[in-house]
C-alpha cells in the first residue's frame, strides 16, 4: 500500500484551462415554456429551467398568455406588461442561478 502511495502516476492534460468556459453573466436570448417548466435561454448558451409552479402568476396563465413576455435591462430581466396582457410579472434572471438557503445555522 505504501508503494502504491510512494509512485505517482501522472496524467496529461488534454485541454488547458484558458480552453474552457466559465461564465460571468447571465443574459436572456428567449424564453419558452412547456406544461411545466420556463426555460430561460442565455447569450452563452445555457438553458435554465424554473418550474412554472414557482411562479404562482406563471403557472395559473394561458400558454398564450406566457408568450407575451418582453426582454428588458440589457437582458437581466423577464417581464409582462399588465397594458400588453393579463400578466404582471417581473423576473431577475439572477435569481434563478443562485442558491440562498433561508435555514438559520
Amino acid at each position: 500500500m505504501l508503494d502504491k502511495l510512494a509512485t505517482k502516476t501522472k496524467y496529461t492534460v488534454q485541454y488547458p484551462l484558458r480552453d474552457y468556459t466559465f461564465p460571468a453573466d447571465a443574459r436572456v436570448e428567449s424564453v419558452s415554456f412547456d406544461e411545466r417548466y420556463m426555460h430561460i435561454h442565455l447569450l452563452d448558451e445555457r438553458i435554465v429551467s424554473v418550474p412554472l409552479k414557482w411562479i404562482p402568476t406563471l403557472w395559473h396563465a394561458t400558454p398564450e398568455e406566457r408568450e407575451q413576455y418582453a426582454i428588458g435591462w440589457d437582458g437581466r430581466l423577464i417581464y409582462w406588461d399588465p397594458d400588453e396582457c393579463a400578466i404582471n410579472e417581473d423576473l431577475l434572471v439572477k435569481n434563478y442561478l443562485k442558491f440562498e438557503s433561508s435555514e438559520q445555522l
